[in-house]
């Protein structure tokens, strides 16, 4: 930045002498008197401006760069860093702008705008600072246009303000709208949806140029204001000095060195006037910036080495395998809709405990707290008595895998999805060994480039069971002492969910296991099973001591068999029994 402002002023200093180097030339003018020395040093100083504004640009843009590229990382890791709740309420088109397209902004400001703002103030007050030496009473009648150009202005400026975070909210908006039907466009089109988002996206899009228009009418009052204020002020100079050059007061060299500079001082007042717009403007931009950099991110910041060293290393597990609790937890999204209330049950160490219900009582909301994704809103989390609210964010994530039945892939190939947050960690031996257990062997010869072939954006290019026995594989290689599942057979065929069930079972032995179950014939062995009601567990206990106790589960388990559910046929004896 220094250098760029030190380029920048020497590249005013030789402006500024070109004028009197004029001037001299003017008054001196004849042929015996136009010397090489003379048109050698007027071409060096054309010379020496040239190249140190080059320098000052190219200085300043790589100045731009660097400044921004840390801006964007750090907007980057701190997005990283956010809570989930942040994404529940915010669109990923949204949060896109604003580390992309507010980020430009000040990136633009800084490179197109500052040098020329300093080098502007330097060539205004040298020129102010030479013209009194020429001429006092000239200059004096110039700088009235100061307090002119000032008062148009200040009123506009707080107005372009206002429309920048307007036209920045706008483009968020637009970008959410478009992130949702690209994600989703499968969807789009099987719901015949186009001429619905059609009309959305073109509503986003009048309102840019409805913005556009408001930003361009204040350039379009202001900069042609600024202009005629200057040229009337240079007109009136030129008249008055042409008077005094026919008196004999001023020579014509001296005129010709007024307007001159009167020229370098007319040139950036209406680059002031760009500069003020872009200022304002670069305000809102870093206004939006600014409310991500100041939200909490999920745990208290590190020191940079500290960072460092955790992001390097790998998440620690524990060799004893530990209960998990859950003490008197509530939990709700908003004051006014509770989803967990007065929640207590044990998952014991190394044991497989299932939750049952119906859709909408909080069993992923469950798992999400247990995951860390949110805090309890009352009571406590423990694993073997310690709350795990006081264990390191990334050592505990690194405990758990979790199997869902979204089962979600991340656009790369094969490989990269086994490994995904493993980077570096897994031997393709390991690798090779997940694949078989999941029953991804077959799969994966099928596929032209084997493990490296592309999955496609949100691994479109692979079937539901696919992606599930994928999400599986994965799990098994993360080897952890807690393991999530979530129906995670629930889109296999009966072939491969029987193979996948024996992976899944060798996986859960010795680990403490939560399952998230629909279908009761796939937990019924669980140690224990939870039946969650409105948030709260009714009932705990085994599969026959519920079947017996329990009534709400004994009319799930009829209704299963009753719409013939697979392997239910158990069920009903014990349910006669």
């Amino acid at each position: 930045m220094a250098a760029a402002i030190v380029l920048g002023l020497f590249e005013t200093v030789f402006t500024l002498a070109i004028p009197l180097l004029t001037s001299r030339l003017v008054d001196g003018f004849s042929m015996e008197n136009l010397t090489g020395g003379t048109i050698a040093l007027l071409a060096a100083a054309f010379v020496a401006q040239a190249l140190m504004s080059g320098l000052a640009i190219y200085t300043m843009s790589y100045v731009g760069q660097f400044i921004v590229s840390g801006l964007r990382r750090d907007l980057w890791r701190r997005v990283l860093k956010l809570p989930v709740s942040f994404f529940d309420r915010n669109t990923s088109g949204e949060t896109m702008s604003r580390v992309t397209n507010d980020t430009n902004i000040v990136q633009d400001f800084i490179t197109g705008q500052v040098i020329s703002f300093l080098s502007g103030i330097v060539s205004i007050v040298g020129s102010v600072v030479i013209l009194l030496t020429i001429d006092w009473k000239m200059t004096l009648f110039a700088l009235l246009a100061i307090p002119a150009a000032m008062l148009l202005l200040w009123p506009v400026g707080r107005r372009m303000y206002a429309i920048s975070r307007d036209t920045q909210q706008e483009i968020a908006e637009f970008q959410g709208d478009l992130g949702r039907v690209l994600s989703d466009i499968r969807l789009v089109k099987a719901s015949l949806a186009e001429p619905s988002e059609r009309v959305q996206g073109e509503k986003r899009i009048s309102g840019l140029f409805r913005f556009g228009l408001r930003e361009a009418r204040i350039q379009a009052i202001v900069s042609p204001l600024m202009m005629t204020v200057m040229l009337l002020i240079l007109v009136a100079l030129i008249g008055y000095g042409g008077a005094q050059v026919a008196r004999g007061a001023l020579t014509a060299g001296a005129l010709v060195a007024i307007i001159l500079y009167m020229f370098q001082i007319v040139v950036p007042f209406t680059q002031l006037a760009t500069f003020f717009t872009q200022f304002q403007k670069a305000l809102g931009a870093t206004e939006r910036i600014r409310e991500i950099m100041e939200l909490e991110p999920e745990e208290r910041e590190l020191p940079a080495a500290e960072e460092r060293a955790a992001d390097e290393s790998t998440p620690p597990k524990h060799s004893i395998q530990l209960p998990l609790t859950f003490e008197n937890v509530a939990f709700r999204y908003s004051e006014d809709k509770p989803i967990l209330q007065g929640l207590n049950f044990t998952a014991e160490a190394g044991q497989t405990t299932a939750f049952v219900g119906p859709s909408g009582a909080g069993k992923t909301t469950i798992f999400s707290l247990i995951e860390r994704f949110y805090e309890p809103s009352e009571g406590r989390l423990l694993y073997g008595g310690e709350p795990a609210a006081e264990i390191p964010l990334r050592q505990w994530r690194g405990r758990i895998a979790y199997v869902s039945q979204e089962s979600p892939v991340m656009s790369g190939t094969i490989r990269e999805n086994l490994t995904y947050g493993l980077e570096g960690a897994a031997s393709d031996r390991a690798v090779d060994e997940a694949v078989r257990q999941a029953n991804l062997t077959e799969f994966v010869a099928s596929l032209p480039q084997g493990l490296e072939t592309q999955a496609g954006e949100r691994g479109v290019l692979l079937s539901g069971g696919q992606r599930q026995r994928l999400a599986i594989a994965r799990a098994i290689l993360r080897d952890p002492d807690i393991l999530l599942l979530d129906e995670a057979t629930a889109h296999l065929d009966s072939a491969s969910e029987a193979r996948v069930q024996e992976a899944l079972d060798a996986l859960m032995r010795g680990r403490t296991t939560l399952v998230i179950a629909h279908r009761l014939s796939t937990v019924r062995g669980a140690d224990k099973l939870i039946v969650i009601e409105n948030g709260r567990a009714t009932g705990q206990g085994t599969h026959e001591e519920l079947l017996a106790s329990h009534a709400f589960y004994r009319k799930l388990v009829q209704r299963q068999f009753e719409i013939g559910d697979p392997g239910e046929g158990s069920a009903r004896e014990a349910s006669g029994s």
